[in-house]
């Protein structure tokens, strides 16, 4: 019997911001099968190795995606030491030297030096020749509301998140900054604004081109609005940035599984394997692919070995909530109490999840050895 291949569980952006100041990272898919109806499996995003455009600020809102991403500080602009002023030879009215010493103490700082905010306001009023409108940003700001940001996003407030975000856009250098537009893409995901978050994401690619999250993440949307050839783009364009993000490769195996392309679809489900061989989510679906295309040897060895790594997960889980549970129970402090209430909530949301993984792959796995004639598990 065929298999009828689409895609659940799209996770992106959270969390996953999670981090300290991380950023919504990369989004994940799972081809689902419709002949057995199974409670939806919330995929975990496994942490794929840093790409070449690290600042990914994007905290995976949907536990499936997204990488968490740290944002990439920009270095401070600290005043410079430099050695007593000698006194000029002849004039020159072009120089720009006398507008940086302190000559006014009431702007000077305590020490009798300017303060960053003073020599960043002297600059902006210098007008350049060739861009009058061009002024200097302040990348400190600009990580730290980003930082503030992502913690809301993790949170849970999206519009909260939002509003730091579009704060520190206003401390960016020229055009903007490409991480602020990312994680702006996150919030307004996180909203359910599908179509601002596609240009927010566009923005940051418009900014930086190789930005392999923002493709990752502006794909997740374009597959969701089933507009899978612009999709298809901008996931070879984030694999050929990071060709070694296995989320990627899964999500680009799940666009052509929607397009009943199997085949290729098995190709990239097997690539995201081979670069993460614990990843659960690529290797279900691969063993999914393998059933759909008759091979049940294959698949029957890919679900197989998903259901071993969704053992393991759901015993992970139950082990850290019975450890949380004790913490809650020694729980000295309000302060204390409330962690370790925080922590038995998460243990328990994870446990449901990785069980609903287990059931899922076994019911899968049951199937195939039922087709080969196989005793079961």
């Amino acid at each position: 019997m065929g298999l009828a291949l689409f895609l659940s569980g799209c996770g992106s952006e959270p969390s996953t911001v999670e981090t300290t100041a991380t950023s919504p990272a990369t989004e994940t898919n799972q081809v689902t099968d419709t002949t057995t109806p199974a409670a939806p499996v919330v995929a975990v995003e496994p942490v794929p190795a840093e790409p070449p455009h690290s600042p990914s600020l994007e905290p995976s809102l949907e536990p499936s995606l997204e990488p968490t991403l740290e944002p990439v500080a920009e270095p401070s602009l600290e005043p410079i030491a430099v050695d007593p002023p000698v006194e000029p030879v002849g004039t020159d009215p072009l120089s720009l030297e006398p507008s940086l010493e302190p000559t006014d103490p009431e702007v000077a700082g305590g020490d009798g030096e300017e303060s960053v905010d003073d020599i960043l306001k002297q600059l902006n009023a210098i007008k350049l020749d060739d861009d009058p409108n061009t002024t200097l940003g302040d990348p400190d700001k600009v990580v730290a509301l980003l930082a503030e940001g992502n913690e809301l996003i993790n949170a849970g407030n999206p519009d909260g998140a939002l509003a730091k975000y579009q704060e520190a856009s206003k401390y960016a250098d020229g055009e903007g900054d490409p991480d602020v537009f990312f994680n702006m893409g996150i919030a307004y995901k996180a909203k359910g604004e599908f179509d601002k978050a596609i240009v927010e994401y566009k923005k940051a690619l418009e900014l930086a081109p190789e930005y392999s999250e923002a493709h990752n993440n502006l794909g997740n949307l374009l597959k969701d609005q089933k507009r899978f050839d612009e999709a298809i783009l901008h996931y070879e364009a984030s694999i050929k940035i990071f060709p070694d993000n296995p989320n990627t490769h899964n999500n680009l195996g799940t666009v052509y599984a929607m397009k009943k392309d199997v085949n290729k679809a098995a190709v990239y489900f097997a690539k995201a394997v081979r670069i993460q061989p614990t990843y659960f989510d690529a290797r279900q679906n691969l063993g999914l692919a393998y059933m759909q295309q008759g091979r049940l040897d294959a698949a029957e060895r890919e679900l197989g070995e998903a259901v071993k790594m969704a053992m393991g997960g759901l015993a992970y889980e139950q082990e850290r909530l019975k450890a949380a549970q004790i913490r809650l129970a020694e729980a000295a402090t309000p302060e204390a109490r409330q962690s370790a209430q925080s922590e038995v909530a998460a243990a328990q949301k994870a446990g449901q999840n990785a069980g609903r993984k287990y059931h899922r792959g076994m019911g899968l796995l049951k199937r195939v050895r039922d087709k080969l004639g196989r005793p079961q598990p």
